[in-house]
């Protein structure tokens, strides 16, 4: 067994190159989804030539609204008077794959640690473009910050729920991996973390099981200071010191495998 436990949180699917990286670099990996991404029914899907600006808060909003269009609409191309945000590079090049012209994207560049609303706004501020129709393709649930900024400067703004995120299944041999893994050698495992809500999820599976605590003395790797925030806030009720093995880095494999590399011990760098 490795010294080193990785537990990669992201939904099935989503974990692109990372895992066979870490495990050519001698660390047992563990791909381990905190949330399931679910389709909800869409009763009344918008037309997109309404709006001026169609922001996806991530790469599945993008396959959800592409496939929710394409079954009404199956020639429909994207409209020449919206323009495509996207809250970070990933969920770009998504919609670069659905054939939404690179002229009509906004989005903060792949290397910009900020991949978030704020860095969108910042962007659309940046061109000029102030928009008055705004469409907001996301989960059942997620931020206001977005909508309400934006409503906040006179736009007309609609969200269009398209999935929900619940906790993901876990068999028993993945429960017993984490159970193992927390109280035999809790400080030689490394989490990643990539939603608020999949830490809350993390946290109340792992609170049930008594495994708090054991969980603050691992080490995390987080996209977002947002992520490490609720982590903080989800183990304070337990912990009388602050999570110190904390990584902060950007969404894509090199940076995530950078990291992890960074909060893990010496014995278990390449």
């Amino acid at each position: 067994m490795s010294p080193f436990q990785v537990f990669l949180t992201r939904p099935a699917g989503r974990n692109g190159a990372v895992p066979g990286r870490l495990r050519a670099a001698a660390f047992d990996v563990h791909e381990l989804p905190a949330l399931e991404l679910r389709p909800v029914p869409v009763i009344a899907f918008p037309d997109p030539s309404e709006f001026d600006l169609i922001v996806f808060v991530s790469r599945y909003a993008v396959q959800r609204f592409f496939a929710e269009w394409r079954t009404r609409s199956p020639e429909a191309a994207w409209p020449v008077t919206a323009l495509a945000g996207a809250v970070g590079a990933s969920t770009a090049s998504a919609l670069r794959a659905e054939g939404v012209p690179v002229t009509r994207l906004v989005h903060p560049p792949a290397d910009v640690p900020a991949q978030d609303s704020e860095a969108l706004v910042q962007l659309l501020d940046a061109r000029g473009h102030v928009p008055r129709r705004v469409l907001i393709a996301r989960g059942t649930e997620g931020r206001a910050w977005l909508s309400e900024t934006l409503a906040a400067r006179g736009a007309v703004v609609r969200l269009l729920p398209l999935y929900e995120r619940v906790p993901a299944p876990w068999s028993a041999t993945a429960m017993a991996a984490v159970e193992h893994a927390l109280q035999s050698h809790a400080a030689e495992c490394v989490f990643l973390l990539t939603s608020s809500e999949g830490v809350r999820a993390l946290a109340a599976r792992l609170r049930e099981k008594g495994l708090l605590q054991n969980w603050s003395r691992c080490a995390f790797v987080i996209i977002h200071e947002r992520i490490g925030a609720t982590l903080q806030s989800e183990l304070a009720p337990l912990c009388t010191h602050e999570v110190t093995r904390l990584a902060l880095c950007t969404p894509d494999d090199d940076a995530i495998v950078e990291a992890i590399h960074a909060v893990a011990r010496p014995t278990a760098e390449p």
